[in-house]
């Protein structure tokens, strides 16, 4: 009788075991995505993706304008206009969700003179086949001032978050 029992709950606990299946990655290769990003350190708009395979290229492309309302002589009013272009590779994928690094370079084109490198670590999860929302954090280093800034953590440091629509 323990014999049977004992049997019994092995065969019961391998069950479940045997129906699952191995995880299959979400495949984003080939596909081409539109959305927007948004980075404490800059390369904030407009965010376009294309993955080739597990490498995929990032751009964005972000604008401001700041006003002066002062009405004296010296205007401080500024317009910026910034490109940032990334390097991606998904390293690590589950189901839904896939685990990213990725390097670059964001220029700061008008009124925003700025070279900034930055090495990030990402993670974009997929609701649909179609929609994903990520985040990322990592390092900027500014190489465009007089001084050598590099920032981790914190306040001008490339922590963000994004979503995209895909094709």
């Amino acid at each position: 009788m323990l014999k049977k029992t004992a049997a019994t709950l092995a065969l019961a606990a391998a069950l479940p075991l045997a129906a699952t299946t191995s995880a299959s990655a979400k495949d984003v290769e080939g596909r081409f995505g539109i959305g927007a990003q948004h980075e404490a350190g800059g390369g904030s708009g407009l965010n376009l993706r294309y993955w080739l395979s597990h490498f995929g290229l990032q751009a964005t492309i972000g604008a401001g304008y700041v006003g002066d309302d002062d009405p004296t002589p010296a205007d401080s009013s500024a317009f910026n206009l910034g490109l940032s272009l990334r390097g991606l590779f998904n390293f690590a994928r589950a189901n839904d969700t896939n685990l990213y690094a990725g390097g670059g370079l964001s220029l700061g084109l008008i009124d925003a003179d700025s070279t900034v490198v930055d090495l990030v670590l990402g993670v974009e999860h997929f609701f649909t086949d179609h929609f994903s929302v990520g985040g990322q954090v990592g390092m900027h280093i500014d190489v465009g001032a007089d001084t050598l800034t590099m920032k981790l953590g914190g306040s001008g440091a490339s922590w963000g978050s994004a979503f995209h629509f895909y094709f």
